[in-house]
């Protein structure tokens, strides 16, 4: 293109632009004043119509590859999201989790505890403890990162006693994921190391007596003396003589991820007596849950029991029975267990980053739980270990303003 007839274009623009400058509004081609329209037409006399045709066309084009970035940036972030996970030491778990948008403007109950901001705080982050208690560590950290936070969370599933062990003895965590509170040896180990633990309940779990889908005999309801029967009988006539004349066979949880849910399950139905359980007729032990999901798919006469949460996340191929009319999500059901995170207090009042993750995990834990399958704690539970959080802090007048709520 001749020197010329690039002026020509860029004066032919230059002008169009200006024209159009003193509102956005005109840009998009909104009405004008009648003495910008006159000035308009003015400009575009000066050049053939061929020119005016290109100068808009190029026009057109600038503007819609402005956009185009921007829904880019959109799209890069959320693929960005996915690894940066990795990138900051989260270490991936399958789970299902359904995302709360990420917001420090969420509607709270309750006392409110001093926002935190992210992307201020310093240092890393160790959590440790039990898988079950990991999805929702997990959904918290996430949620933390995409608040700001700078720096590495390194998130491991054990269990419970291995993640005391390390918090009270090696001193390598800063948080415990926990199904219990911590017993009376491991507090003796965090004092003997000068670590004051101090724990938090975050969330409620119900340990969830399921048979396959395919099971077409048993109700959704049974009694905890039918319960008995069914995990201790050899076949399920043994149960009802109206039910068939085949091998019952238990698919129990075992191992480290299971979270003491054999004992649970024994405490609430079979009066404490876990060998009653383990040593019953064809029982079969599995690590992870993934093992009962399989049987289920193929063995209508299954039964065992598992996490709310997979229960839930595997509905299609299991059907849960409650109990004395009771269902797993309602009050009163009797297998249920609190879940706790723990910290050191030293820590709390010293360092800003454990400080800064306790404060927002008890702030937003409660609505990251119901999409991950466990259920939030009561808010008076929930209020009182706020008011725990801030008497380590020595925040008298939040203390005050908290203790007016009660």
């Amino acid at each position: 293109m001749s020197s010329s007839i690039r002026m020509r274009l860029t004066r032919a623009k230059n002008y169009h632009l200006k024209a159009e400058a003193p509102s956005k509004s005109s840009i998009l081609g909104h009405s004008e004043k009648r003495s910008s329209n006159r000035r308009l037409n003015e400009t575009y006399c000066l050049l053939p119509p061929a020119f005016y045709l290109l100068a808009l066309a190029l026009l057109l084009t600038a503007c819609t590859g402005q956009s185009k970035p921007s829904k880019a940036n959109i799209d890069g972030s959320a693929s960005a999201d996915k690894t940066s996970k990795e990138n900051l030491g989260i270490q991936q778990v399958e789970h299902k989790l359904v995302k709360v948008p990420s917001t420090q403007n969420s509607a709270k109950q309750g006392i409110v505890l001093p926002e935190v901001k992210p992307l201020e705080l310093e240092g890393t982050l160790t959590i440790s403890g039990s898988q079950v208690v990991l999805p929702i560590s997990q959904a918290i950290a996430q949620r933390f990162i995409q608040d700001g936070y700078p720096n590495k969370i390194a998130l491991s599933g054990i269990d419970t006693e291995v993640g005391f062990k390390q918090f009270c003895e090696e001193k390598k965590v800063d948080i415990v994921n926990a199904v219990r509170p911590i017993n009376t040896q491991e507090s003796a180990a965090c004092a003997k190391s000068g670590v004051e633990p101090i724990g938090f309940p975050i969330a409620t779990d119900a340990v969830t007596i399921v048979v396959s889908s395919q099971n077409n005999f048993v109700p959704n309801n049974l009694t905890r003396d039918e319960l008995v029967k069914v995990f201790t009988a050899e076949k399920w006539s043994d149960v009802n003589p109206k039910w068939p004349n085949e091998l019952i066979k238990r698919i129990v949880p075992s191992g480290a991820g299971t979270g003491g849910s054999v004992d649970l399950f024994a405490q609430a139905i079979l009066k404490g007596n876990v060998s009653q359980l383990t040593n019953a007729p064809n029982t079969v032990f599995y690590d992870f849950a993934e093992q009962l999901h399989s049987e289920a798919l193929i063995n209508p006469y299954m039964v065992g029991f598992l996490e709310y949460g997979s229960y839930q996340q595997n509905r299609d191929k299991l059907r849960a029975i409650a109990i004395d009319t009771v269902d797993p999500f309602l009050p009163g059901y009797p297998i249920t267990r609190p879940l706790y995170i723990y910290a050191d207090a030293k820590a709390i009042r010293k360092r800003s980053e454990v400080e800064g993750f306790v404060n927002y995990y008890l702030t937003y834990v409660s609505e990251e739980v119901p999409s991950l399958g466990y259920f939030a704690v009561n808010p008076t539970v929930l209020d009182e270990s706020k008011t725990k959080f801030l008497q380590l802090k020595g925040n008298k007048e939040l203390l005050k303003e908290a203790s007016q709520k009660k």
